[in-house]
């Protein structure tokens, strides 16, 4: 600490090839397992075909309102001594 503040010190990056990074890559690379097909309530779940987009959209949207509400004014009171 220097000053209350953290020195952040760097360190010299290592550089890899980037063909040694390629070959690492396409080594561990597998396609991704079939996606289990889902089941609710005994029937088959097709996604976004069940629900379309526009359709969830709608369900989310509030309706506007068609008379603006003014906040009622109010009463200033003040508290003063009795005569």
């Amino acid at each position: 600490k220097a000053g209350g503040m953290r020195i952040v010190q760097k360190h010299p990056h290592t550089g890899d090839t980037k063909e040694e990074k390629d070959k690492d890559d396409q080594e561990w690379e597998s396609p991704s397992p079939p996606k289990p097909t889902v089941f609710i309530s005994g029937v088959i779940a097709r996604g976004d075909k069940d629900f379309p987009p526009a359709a969830a959209q709608v369900a989310h949207q509030k309706p506007h309102a068609s008379m603006d509400k003014h906040p009622s004014p109010r009463t200033q009171h003040i508290q003063q001594p009795r005569k």
